[in-house]
């Protein structure tokens, strides 16, 4: 939760300046964050709407993931090593009917380009066999009823839309290449579902269990655990789109530069107060640099002499907490890069 809700508020209280005139004065605190959200939530809008769940299911994969580990070798390179072996299994006339309506090649580079994982002859072989069932897919797409496409497209729970060969060659393409990720990664590794609701909260771990230090690591600083798969939830039990790590690091990062700006404001509010008379009235210099931190509390106590308001000892606890938020973070994930 927001380390900056517990600042105290300001109270009015009194001020001498050098002259040992007596101000009164309240501080101005402006601890709001616009937006603590742990991740940017998904906003519908109609393009989404149209899309169908193969088409969004796809669009979660992580496609750098896939080239770096799932695809090792270009096709030429596939091809050198397997194509002999693939042209003894499969009878010349039927490589010949697949070839003229999905050349080799071609259909290779277009798995590859959409996140086909690929690693060895299996998934070689399977790829290319795919081709028969987009042939007789084809072949019956273009004789039946409307009402025998509607069901087509059932069995894939594609909307009305979909209506052409190739929005529905598309799809289907898709969901063998989302079915062949989603294995690859439940074969190799554990998964663990990770939801996080409105209230900013990592309310819920379920699948892979993970220990104490695991969960914090994965909640403050988005580290995955070794062989784990992270598969994030919002609120409505949807999917997070690839490459949204919620991590409660960053809602103190945005606290810790609130923070600072704050306390700048507060320094700035009081320089009448320790700026004599004869210099008052001079306009500021626009290379006047800003106090650090530490400088800055300096004069706000001198200021304030033995009465340091309580907000201000608060806020200068916060950041002294969140500043060491921040150094153990930048540590921890560097560990892990």
């Amino acid at each position: 939760m927001p380390i900056l809700r517990d600042i105290p508020a300001t109270q009015q209280h009194q001020h001498a300046t050098p002259d040992g005139e007596l101000i009164e004065h309240q501080h101005t605190l402006d601890l709001s964050i616009n937006s603590n959200l742990l991740y940017q939530p998904i906003v519908s809008d109609e393009t989404d709407e149209k899309k169908h769940r193969i088409q969004l299911d796809w669009e979660r994969i992580d496609i750098d993931i896939v080239r770096k580990k799932y695809q090792p070798h270009s096709v030429d390179e596939m091809n050198t090593m397997w194509s002999s072996k693939y042209k003894t299994e499969v009878p010349s006339n039927k490589r010949k009917k697949l070839d003229k309506a999905y050349p080799q090649d071609k259909w290779l580079k277009r798995n590859i380009s959409l996140g086909q994982p690929l690693i060895n002859y299996s998934d070689y072989q399977m790829v290319l066999q795919r081709r028969v069932f987009m042939v007789n897919r084809r072949d019956l797409w273009r004789v039946v009823s409307p009402e025998d496409r509607q069901a087509m497209r059932k069995s894939l729970q594609l909307p009305s839309e979909v209506d052409t060969w190739t929005e529905y060659e598309d799809a289907y393409l898709k969901s063998w290449i989302v079915a062949s990720y989603e294995s690859l990664l439940a074969d190799e590794t554990e998964t663990v579902y990770v939801y996080v609701t409105d209230d900013n909260r990592f309310t819920k771990f379920e699948g892979a269990r993970l220990n104490r230090k695991e969960k914090y690591d994965l909640m403050m600083y988005g580290i995955f655990p070794d062989g784990i798969h992270v598969i994030y939830l919002d609120v409505h039990e949807e999917r997070l789109p690839p490459g949204v790590i919620p991590r409660y690091i960053e809602v103190h990062l945005k606290e810790l530069e609130l923070a600072y700006r704050t306390v700048q404001k507060i320094v700035s509010n009081h320089k009448e107060f320790y700026t004599s008379n004869s210099s008052k009235n001079k306009k500021p210099s626009k290379t006047e640099q800003k106090h650090n931190i530490s400088d800055s509390f300096d004069l706000l106590q001198d200021l304030h002499w033995d009465e340091y308001p309580e907000e201000l000892q608060a806020l200068q606890d916060a950041i002294s907490k969140l500043e060491k938020i921040k150094l153990l973070g930048e540590d921890r994930m560097k560990e892990t890069n």
